[in-house]
């Protein structure tokens, strides 16, 4: 038996489950960047360790969850490429360029050398590869489209996307941290992978269909329960995964932690489905729908802040520090965002 679920968002009507998602997702990237010097610098198997471990699990999806809502945007909509291209493409080159030109220059004012400011404006700050992936997978939808408009087809790229782009590379990085000859075997995957091409963006395209795919789906009671089960449980494994991991190593793993992960995927996948199914309007309330329309500039601003105003923080306990400082980084680039809006010459670049 099916359970009754909206219909298929072709058109411009707003889809609430997205406003949650995007604004909990961009809440939870600046919780991993505020968690990320702790869980690298920290003694493996400490208690502070382990709670910026705890911090780097849960929070994990939020990437892949962008990717899906994207997806699930404008590989539903009905309009011309060209129309795409412009409303889409231009818009986050204009943030990128713009963003990497700002980065650049707190750089140089912050004692950088000009060959570090070159870098930076051509390669970006750190967090903004999300950007460069996203254009990637924009100039590549006309194709995915096209291919995935007959069901066959739209289920076999899940399926192959899934295997080279998320399952494969995750054996391969838990093959090498195992003693010889698995980690030969690892080492060899990973050549194999390399020498056919299969980059990370197979992987992004997995989440990026798989998104469109459950947001068009009528899923089955059965298979929504399976769906939040699974999830569940790999958010934990995340957790004791990565714990296990590197204790055996005695430093920092991060191969159950990045986004092309069997786990995270599975985790993303639940998160999505169950906020498909029990997100409304009514559940919806302003304030997230307008932290929805501000996240893209909450995203590219945040690593700005945590940098150069929020490292003068007093010290605190490692929870205390990581909910502080993602509480008030996300509040006030939300403002920032709202009040960079109101002036013409910059609302493009948020």
């Amino acid at each position: 038996m099916s359970r009754k679920t909206p219909p298929a968002s072709t058109s411009n009507k707003h889809v609430y489950y997205f406003d949650l998602l995007r604004t909990v997702a961009v809440f939870f990237v600046i919780v991993i960047h505020c968690t990320a010097p702790h869980f690298t610098s920290l003694p493996v198997g400490s208690r502070s360790w382990l709670v910026a471990s705890f911090f780097e699990s849960i929070s994990r999806w939020a990437v892949p969850i962008f990717v899906m809502i994207s997806g699930a945007l404008h590989l539903s909509k009905r309009r011309d490429m060209k129309s795409f291209f412009k409303k889409n493409v231009l818009k986050i080159l204009i943030i990128l360029l713009s963003w990497n030109l700002i980065y650049a220059i707190v750089g140089l004012i912050n004692g950088s050398s000009f060959s570090s400011f070159i870098k930076a404006l051509i390669g970006g700050h750190y967090h903004l590869w999300f950007l460069y992936m996203l254009l990637a997978l924009y100039a590549l939808t006309p194709f995915i489209k096209k291919f995935i408009k007959d069901p066959k087809r739209l289920k076999l790229f899940l399926f192959i996307s899934f295997i080279f782009g998320i399952a494969l590379p995750q054996l391969t990085d838990v093959l090498t941290l195992l003693p010889s000859p698995f980690s030969s075997v690892g080492n060899g995957l990973s050549r194999a992978l390399n020498s056919f091409g299969f980059g990370q963006i197979i992987g992004y395209g997995f989440y990026y269909v798989l998104g469109y795919y459950l947001h068009q789906k009528k899923n089955e009671t059965k298979t929504i329960r399976t769906l939040y089960v699974t999830g569940a449980i790999y958010l934990v494994f995340t957790f004791f995964a990565t714990w296990c991991f590197s204790a055996v190593k005695n430093v920092p793993t991060v191969i159950f932690l990045k986004d092309l992960t069997i786990n995270n995927a599975l985790m993303s996948a639940g998160l999505f489905v169950f906020a498909k199914h029990h997100v409304t309007k009514k559940s919806t309330s302003n304030l997230l729908i307008r932290a929805s329309k501000y996240s893209l500039g909450i995203y590219v601003m945040h690593a700005l802040l945590l940098e150069n105003v929020f490292v003068f923080l007093p010290s605190m306990p490692i929870c205390l520090s990581v909910l502080v400082k993602s509480i008030l980084c996300f509040f006030v680039c939300l403002m920032l965002t709202f009040c960079l809006r109101k002036i013409p010459l910059l609302k493009r670049i948020v």
